[in-house]
Parts: C-alpha cells; structure tokens; sequence
C-alpha cells in the first residue's frame, strides 16, 4: 500500500535527485561514458537557429578534429543535400528534420537522436554506419540506400513504421531495438525491406508480420523471433538464420542498461526452410474455420458457423471436435447422445447465444468424462508456455527442435506451472506480460478435477468451485483469460491482468 509516509520520503529522495542529463550525452558510442568524451566534441547550439548557411558556418568553424554535436535548429523541409558532406561523424539532437531531402548524400557515422524524420527523402543515400535513438521515420524514403550497420533504438515516445521504404537497401549488420513498453515499442511494422540486404541483421524485436514487405529481402545470418518464420516464405535465406527474441543492439533504450544477452540458436538454410514450411501447414491446419468445410455446409446452423463474424462458434466447433474424438478415442463415445446433442443444437436456429451454450455444455460432458487429462506425483511440476512457433507434433522431437527449444521459450510471453500435491491436487502458478509491460497472476495452492465440468477447480470463498484449467493432451486451456471483460468476480481471487494483458493456452514445450 502507498501510504502518505511513503508519499513524502519518495517526495524528499526525489528534491535530491541530480537533473537528467543533457540529450546531447546521448551522442556517445557505445561503451563510450559522455562525460569523459565530451571534451572532444564541439558543441553547436542551434535551438534557436533556422538558416541552413548558418548551420553550415557553424559546422565549418567547429575545431578540427573534433565531433560535431549539433543540438536543436529548425529545419523542415529543407534540401539538406549541399550541407551533408559537412555531417560526416555527426551527432543531430532535436532537430526538426521532417520532409528533409538528403537524395544520394554520403555521411558516414551519422548519429541522430530524438529527432522528427517523418517524410524525409533519403533514397540512395550512403549513410554507412548510421545511429538512431528516438527518431520517428514514419514515412521516410530510403529506397536503396547504404545503411549498414545501422543501430535503430525506438525511445522516447516509440517508432513509427507506417510508409516506411527501406527497399533494396544494404542494411546488412544493422540492428532494430524495439521493447514493448509504449515508449520504446514500433508500431505500423514491418517497415518495406522488399529485395533490401539483412544480412546478419538483428530482427528479433521488430517482429515481420508482413510477408509481402520482406519479400525477396537476403535473411542470411540474420536474427529474427520463432514467431516471425511464419512470414518468412518468400525471404531469401541460403545461409542460414539465427532464433531469438531480444535484440542484441549495443544501443540500449536507456543509457545505463547495460546489453541484453539473449539466447540465440543457429539454424541452417534447409532448417529453416523446413520450420518455415512446417508452421505454416500447422497454422493453415488451424485457421480460423470450423472442423467441416464451409463449401459444403447445408443445415442454417452450420452456415451460421461460417458467418463473417463467428469465430467464436468456429473455435468452439473445432474444441467440440477434439474432444468428440478424444471420447471415441477413449471408447467413451456415446454416440446416441452425441446425435441428441446435433438434434437439440438444431433447433437453436440463428440464436448464436443458444448455440454457444450447448457447445460449451456439450464439451464439459465429454472432457468430464475423458478425466483429469493429466496426474502428478506430490512435488513434481510441468510447465505450460507459449507456442511461439505452432509445429506439427511430428516435429516436435529430435535433434532439430531440442536445439532451438531454448529460443522457443525465452520467446513466450506467459508461464504456467502445475505442481503436484500429496493429496492428489494441483498446485497452479503462472504469469504473463502483454502491451506496454502489464502483467497477469495466476495461483491456487489446490485445484482439483471436477467430473461434472471437466475442469480443473480452486475452492473459492464460501466453498464454491471456481473452474481454473483444462488439460488436454500437452496443452492447457484456461476457463477465463483474467482480463476484467471475461473473467467473473469469484475467479479473480486466483487469476487477474491489468488492462493489456491476458492470459491465452499454452503448451509443454518439451520433446515428446
């Protein structure tokens, strides 16, 4: 609790606190400490500065051999192309750059930080070496530029993709630091690396949702998510590819963090062809229909279900499969009733409520009867993660997917671990993180398999059952998600997220 005592120590520790340092610091390299290099910069007050040929005097007079370090100066819209040989190795700190013109200009070891870039037009530019900190690109032209080695870190207020063209650059060795906290995450991404150079470059935090703007685009040695291979089909990849989810950027989004050290696996060109190949089958085997196909569909129940705005019925149409089969699996089948249950969904026509309810009613039957799903010895645990990359179970054994397991975890972004107790229940414990870093609790000390509902139930205040988990098969279902829209007030004594976060299945992870 934030108590008023707390309020004033936190007020007095904060009036002693030293002022933030200057943005200009910002231009120091990395491992590189401001303080100790800003005697070789040349510092260049431009805040109150419109003139292009007065920035260009200033440039000209800074003492030779030193760093320009240009600090503020209004300058939209302007034909930067004359000014540029004088930026080589510069460092450009709030200055208003949007709709610039830099056309085919040559600054090597440009070094911009918080700077508006929106709209600038930069094709073919050789800027080697090109470092950001807080730039918003949204909209910038560097269609076939030399930007390699470049390190973009989103600050400040994030990045912004959206019209970005980064075609056929040479953006080999560059970097992309992007978080998920609204101040250093990207938005509107991928930006277009259509035919652009990404060799050995670090992806993993960007995320390529877009298979269209990486087409034709050299991946070779280049670090991207698991959850980016889906994408990946029309990527040109020959030499293999690198599996992780941080960015490994020697920019941090604050100046005293020190680099992340992911985990990082190496895959070769045939290893990720077949994983690319692999999830996509497994994601289109999984897409959003119900479990018969919509071509064939006659009874006004099962057009509903193929409705433009059904996925729920869909899901919950493919869950009723799974389990139907289980069942029969199982020889716990009834079939009689499952042709009363047809009969009886029927009669719901159009009313997605009544269908709704029948599915769910229908499901708990046949999971309750299919048992507990799972049994563990008193202290012995299993773990539920994400499925960053959805692989067909075939796969899922041998050396291949042993060796990229790490990175597959170190990509989820929730855990939920089942302990065993000695009277038969389960202990639950679990976490997960969503947008702008909020997170989600999941814990009972004992759960226990309800046959009525087939879930698994903490025992809440005044001795009600409240359905936590199902498990079925190496996956774990959750009956609420713990965001306040679907989850009821008696489960939020055991499961609860903040307003950007929420809890999803998960998967064991472990070869099978």
């Amino acid at each position: 609790m934030f108590t008023l005592a707390a309020a004033l120590a936190l007020a007095a520790r904060e009036a002693t606190l030293p002022e933030d340092p200057p943005a200009t610091d910002l231009c120091a390299l990395p491992g590189e400490d401001a303080a100790a290099v800003r005697g070789g910069w040349a510092m260049i007050d431009a805040r109150e500065m419109y003139s292009l040929t007065d920035l260009a005097d200033a440039l000209k007079a800074a003492p030779a051999g030193k760093r320009r370090v240009v600090r503020g100066g209004s300058f939209s819209g302007a034909d930067m192309r004359a000014l540029a040989p004088l930026l080589a190795n510069a460092c450009l700190v709030e200055t208003e750059l949007d709709g610039t013109h830099w056309e085919g200009t040559t600054i090597p070891g440009l070094r911009l930080v918080n700077i508006d870039f929106t709209g600038a037009k930069a094709a073919r530019a050789r800027w080697p070496g090109l470092s950001t900190h807080g730039v918003n690109l949204q909209g910038s032209d560097f269609t076939g530029a030399d930007l390699s080695g470049l390190r973009f870190v989103a600050a400040r207020q994030g990045a912004d993709f959206d019209g970005v063209s980064l075609r056929a650059a040479n953006l080999a060795g560059a970097s992309f630091a992007c978080g998920i906290t609204i101040d250093v995450w990207c938005v509107n991404g991928p930006p277009d690396f259509v035919g652009a150079d990404l060799t050995g470059a670090d992806l993993s935090s960007l995320g390529l949702w877009d298979p269209k703007a990486i087409a034709g685009a050299v991946l070779d040695d280049a670090i991207v998510s698991p959850t980016s291979l889906f994408y990946l089909e029309e990527a040109r990849i020959t030499r293999g590819l690198r599996l992780a989810d941080s960015f490994t950027s020697p920019y941090p989004s604050e100046p005293d963090q020190a680099p992340q050290e992911p985990v990082v696996v190496a895959i070769t060109a045939a290893e990720a062809r077949a994983l690319i190949d692999a999830t996509r089958a497994e994601q289109r085997a999984n897409d959003d229909r119900p479990s018969f196909d919509c071509a064939k569909a006659a009874a006004p129940v099962e057009k509903l279900l193929c409705g433009e705005y059904e996925s729920g019925l869909r899901a919950l149409d493919r869950d009723l499969a799974d389990a139907w089969a289980a069942a029969r699996a199982a020889g716990k089948g009834d079939l009689a009733a499952q042709r009363r249950w047809l009969a009886a969904r029927a009669k719901c026509g159009d009313d997605g409520g009544c269908i709704a309810d029948l599915y769910q009613a229908r499901i708990a039957v046949l999971r309750g009867a299919l048992g507990p799903g799972i049994a563990l010895r008193p202290g012995a645990s299993v773990t539920y993660d994400d499925d960053p990359l959805p692989l067909p179970e075939a796969m899922r054994t041998g050396e291949l997917y042993t060796r990229i397991l790490p990175a597959l975890r170190a990509a989820g972004r929730q855990s939920i671990t089942l302990t065993g107790n000695p009277d038969g229940s389960l202990a639950v414990e679990g976490f997960a993180v969503g947008a702008n870093a909020h997170s989600c609790g999941l814990g009972a000390e004992a759960t226990r398999f309800d046959p009525a509902t087939g879930w698994w139930s903490a025992t809440g205040e005044g001795g009600r059952k409240v359905p936590l988990f199902r498990i079925e098969g190496r996956r774990i279902v959750l009956r609420y998600s713990g965001n306040m829209g679907d989850t009821s007030e008696e489960a939020s004594e055991f499961i609860s997220c903040g307003a950007r976060a929420s809890f999803d299945g998960g998967i064991d992870l472990s070869p099978r």
